[in-house]
C-alpha cells in the first residue's frame, strides 16, 4: 500500500494503533488526536528543554543503504542526545514527516517504529508531530522536550582554564562507518565492520552518563559531539571565552575503528579527531572533580577518558613530538561536507 492510497488520516491512525501511543499519559494531558498536545508543568525547580533536528534524504541519509528503522531511531537519537547534552531526561517527541505519495506504507511503519523504540528506550513519549507529501526528497523532522533540575542544567558556556576536557566513549566509529559505506557499498562495509556500521546508523545517546556527570556538581561545561571533536570544541570555546588543547595520543579510539580505518588506508585519529556523529558527552570538568565524574560515568558501563585541558585563549590539538596545530575535521552543514 502507498501514502497516495491511504491518506494523510488513515496513516496517523496506523500510527497510533501499531505504536500502541497514548492518547494521555502521567505529564501529557492530551496527546495524538488533537489540534496540539497538551503537557501539564514541569513540577518547581524543574526547567523544561526544547530541541529540534531535521534529517533530509541524500543530505543526511542514503535510502539505499540505511533501514527505516534505523533512519527513524537516528533521527530520535540525534535530539535525545541534545537532551543529554543539557544534563536532561527526554519526556515527550513530536516527529513530522515529508515523504513522496508513492512511498510505501510500511516503510513508514518501520521509521515510526525505530523513532517510538528510540524514544521508549530513554523514557520519551511520541506526542504529536505532522505528514506531508514532498515532491523531492524525504524530510524528517523531530522536535524533542526534556527536563532537568536548575542545579542540574549544563551549558557550553562554563569552562575555565584549567578545566580537564574529558569525552564518553569512544571517537570516530560513525565517520569510519560512512567511509566504509560510501566507498564499498552496504553489503561489503557490513562485512567490513559491522559494529562501524552499526555505530553510524544506531547511535546510542548518552543520557545515563550525563545524569551521573551533572549528579556529581562538578561538570563546568557540556555538549555532545554531533559535529565532530574538531568542530564541537570550538563551539564550547567560544561560549565560555577560552581556548583548549587536546592530545592527539590520548583520544580514545576504538580497535574496531583501527581495522576500520586500516581498510581505508586512512588515519584512525584522523577519523576521531573529526569525526561526526558519535554522539559522545564533551565536558569540561573541575580538576578536582575528574576523579568523581570518572567514576560516576563508568558506573553506568561506558568508558570516560581525559583528552586534554582548557587553556586561557587558541586551541589546538598537540602531536607525539610536541608539535601543535590547529584541529582539523568536522561536519559543516551548509558546506555540506567534512571541513
Amino acid at each position: 500500500m502507498k501514502l497516495s492510497e491511504i491518506g494523510e488520516e488513515g496513516l496517523i491512525s496506523r500510527i497510533v494503533q501499531k505504536r500502541h501511543l497514548p492518547s494521555s499519559a502521567p505529564g501529557l494531558v492530551a496527546g495524538i488526536g488533537g489540534d496540539a498536545a497538551v503537557i501539564s508543568p514541569e513540577s518547581a525547580g524543574m526547567l523544561t528543554l526544547v530541541t529540534t533536528d531535521m534529517l533530509t534524504e541524500r543530505t543526511d541519509y542514503l535510502p539505499h543503504q540505511i533501514t527505516p528503522y534505523q533512519l527513524g531511531w537516528k533521527s530520535a537519537a540525534a535530539n535525545i542526545s541534545d537532551i543529554a547534552a543539557m544534563g536532561g531526561l527526554p519526556t515527550w517527541t513530536f516527529a513530522s514527516i515529508g515523504f513522496r505519495p508513492e512511498t510505501d506504507v510500511e516503510y513508514i511503519d518501520e521509521l515510526y517504529r525505530g523513532i517510538v523504540e528510540c524514544g521508549n528506550r530513554f523514557g520519551s513519549i511520541l506526542a504529536g508531530g505532522d505528514t506531508n507529501s514532498v515532491l523531492g526528497d524525504a524530510v524528517i523532522s523531530i522536535t524533542q522536550l526534556g527536563r532537568v533540575e536548575q542545579n542540574n542544567l549544563a551549558r557550553r558556556s562554563g569552562a575555565r582554564p584549567g578545566d580537564r576536557i574529558l569525552v564518553t566513549g569512544c571517537l570516530g566509529d560513525s565517520l569510519g562507518g560512512l567511509y566504509l559505506l560510501l566507498r564499498l557499498g552496504l553489503a561489503e562495509a557490513l562485512s567490513a565492520s559491522k559494529n562501524l556500521i552499526e555505530a553510524h546508523f544506531l547511535p546510542m545517546p548518552r543520557i545515563p552518563e550525563a545524569r551521573a556527570a551533572v549528579g556529581t556538581g562538578f561538570i563546568r561545561a557540556m555538549m555532545d559531539l554531533s559535529d565532530g571533536l574538531a568542530a564541537d570544541l570550538p563551539k564550547l570555546c567560544r561560549a565560555s571565552g577560552v581556548g583548549a588543547v587536546v592530545y592527539a595520543e590520548r583520544l580514545p579510539i576504538s580497535n574496531h575503528l583501527c581495522t576500520g580505518a586500516e581498510r581505508l588506508g586512512i588515519s584512525a585519529a584522523e577519523l576521531a579527531e573529526g569525526g561526526g556523529e558519535d554522539y559522545e558527552l564533551l565536558m569540561a570538568v573541575a580538576p578536582e572533580g575528574v576523579p568523581s565524574v570518572t567514576q560516576a560515568i563508568e558506573e553506568t558501563g561506558t568508558r570516560v577518558t581525559d583528552i586534554g585541558e582548557i587553556l586561557p585563549g587558541g586551541i589546538a590539538i598537540e602531536l607525539a613530538g610536541g608539535e601543535r596545530r590547529p584541529l582539523k575535521g568536522g561536519w559543516e552543514h551548509f558546506a555540506g561536507e567534512q571541513s
